[in-house]
């Protein structure tokens, strides 16, 4: 029976938001021991999904005893660094007293960092790798907004990024993940290469369904052949603002690295070649209220959907920006639904107030570039509650228990707004349907997501007809706007006159 440690700190942290302490992952998911196993092979698993998809390939394979650890999950900023040294020193001690192990799975995000380090991912890895030592197989699970440092790639033998953007591919890559620790345990020998460009792409080019990186992800996908075992291609995740930022080309070779020198150089090539495409597009916010309020009048216009990106829920964002709220409501727009606003008090205030009653909603919303000006009242009338959780049914959370705590819907004149308990990213009808809307009525959709909204809510507005809406915040995809530090400069798109040398040129 090969022995196989279970183990991840998962978080995407944007520098510019509120640091995560332990009860931000212990009110998200945070399992130990045996839970992690049950909740991977239950039927509504609450961690990300490559965690499932490696169980199920692994006991498809058989022979295998898993040693779960710890696995914590949450969003938003900088995890508190004595929460994750916690984490790390408990995962280092049970990993040094579970006794001889054959393989470490680790599922990260790999844009995580703490209010100490900047590779919080690194750390982590390095810590794993200390305490099974130089022969135990590690094979990692990253997202592809990851931030990969020399140190984590350095600190294990394989890894495996999700191909798309919406993540609707997670469960594979868990199967993936299982299938190359199966090879390496039959004697495959990863030979891994990569190379990282003065990229910082806004995550609105970083989609797998048309543009820039779709292009790279398809060209990598062409050039897998018998002697490599693994592309991937991590975007990158701006709002983390490291050191290490950039767009990464990693490739594993089987045996040798001579085919993944080869592609690994004309991948980054392609990348190179089309650095100037990795830009932001989006509407701006008068405009999208124009289209709303047009679509509120006119039943012959198409229904459509606003995703407020300076509020995005999924790269930190408090899930509580005003600008949208405020800008749909003044102008009178009707037939609007905002999916989600995350204010405690005021679900608390309309269930007290109970359904059908009216009551004034004081929404409290965040500070960014807004100084005192942080709260937003209007009368609202109480549609309905719902105590939750729920399973997700479309999209990337399709089979997921999500949790975002109590819920009210509150309708304020032709807005409604579903409002939460929890920061919840509202990609999948149900948030929406658990609380009676019918959401083939909605003329407008506006969502606090940047990508995983599309697969979510296709079934009611046509792609065409869903939005990037240019609002302030946090997350807001035009980089110049936001207090960088760290990042390695200079650095396409912030900077001009930048060079980048393919490392692989002589490969090719």
């Amino acid at each position: 029976m090969r022995r196989v440690a279970v183990v991840g700190m998962f978080l995407e942290s944007n520098n510019f938001a509120r640091p995560v302490p332990e009860r931000g992952f212990r009110n998200f998911v945070h399992l130990e021991g045996d839970e992690i196993s049950g909740d991977a092979r239950s039927a509504h698993p609450r961690a990300m999904l490559e965690l499932a998809g490696f169980y199920r390939r692994m006991d498809e394979l058989g022979g295998w005893e898993p040693v779960p650890i710890i696995v914590t999950m949450s969003g938003g900023g900088p995890a508190e660094h004595d929460w994750f040294d916690e984490v790390l020193g408990r995962s280092v001690a049970a990993l040094r007293e579970a006794g001889p192990l054959d393989a470490v799975y680790l599922c990260n995000h790999g844009a995580m960092t703490t209010t100490a380090t900047d590779d919080g991912d690194g750390v982590f890895f390095a810590g794993v790798r200390e305490a099974v030592g130089p022969q135990v197989p590690i094979v990692a699970t990253l997202d592809p907004h990851g931030n990969v440092s020399d140190l984590m790639l350095e600190s294990i033998d394989l890894v495996v990024a999700y191909l798309t953007d919406p993540h609707v591919d997670q469960v594979e890559r868990g199967v993936e993940a299982a299938d190359l620790l199966h090879e390496r345990w039959a004697g495959m020998e990863p030979a891994m290469v990569w190379t990282r460009l003065p990229i910082v792409a806004p995550n609105v080019s970083l989609f797998t369904d048309a543009g820039p990186f779709a292009e790279l992800i398809d060209r990598g996908i062409e050039l897998r052949d018998d002697t490599i075992a693994n592309i991937s291609i991590l975007g990158g995740f701006a709002f983390s603002d490291t050191s290490k930022n950039g767009l990464i080309v990693i490739v594993t070779g089987r045996g040798d690295d001579v085919g993944a020198r080869r592609v690994a150089g004309e991948l980054a090539d392609l990348a190179w070649r089309n650095r100037h495409r990795f830009d932001t597009d989006a509407m701006p916010l008068p405009e999208a209220v124009e289209r709303a309020v047009a679509c509120g009048r006119d039943d012959a216009l198409a229904p459509i959907v606003l995703s407020d990106l300076g509020d995005n829920t999924g790269a930190g964002g408090p899930t509580n920006t005003l600008w949208m709220l405020e800008a749909m409501h003044g102008a009178g727009a009707r037939g609007v639904l905002i999916v989600n606003f995350r204010d405690r008090r005021v679900v608390e205030a309309a269930t007290v107030a109970g359904v059908d009653a009216t009551f004034t909603a004081t929404f409290r919303g965040d500070d960014w570039q807004r100084g005192d000006d942080t709260t937003f009242e209007a009368e609202a009338r109480v549609i309905a509650l719902h105590e939750g959780p729920f399973v997700g049914r479309r999209g990337i959370v399709a089979g997921k228990t999500l949790e975002c705590g109590p819920m009210a819907l509150l309708e304020l004149d032709g807005v409604r707004v579903i409002v939460t308990s929890r920061a919840a990213v509202g990609n999948d009808p149900i948030y929406a349907e658990v609380l009676g809307v019918d959401l083939s009525t909605v003329r407008t959709i506006v969502v606090k997501v940047r990508s995983s909204f599309p697969p979510a809510y296709d079934e009611f507005v046509d792609h065409v007809d869903m939005f990037f809406v240019d609002t302030p915040g946090r997350t807001s995809p035009v980089l110049s706007r936001l207090p960088f530090e760290r990042l390695p400069r200079p650095v396409l798109p912030l900077d001009d006159d930048v060079a980048w040398e393919n490392p692989f040129a002589d490969a090719i």
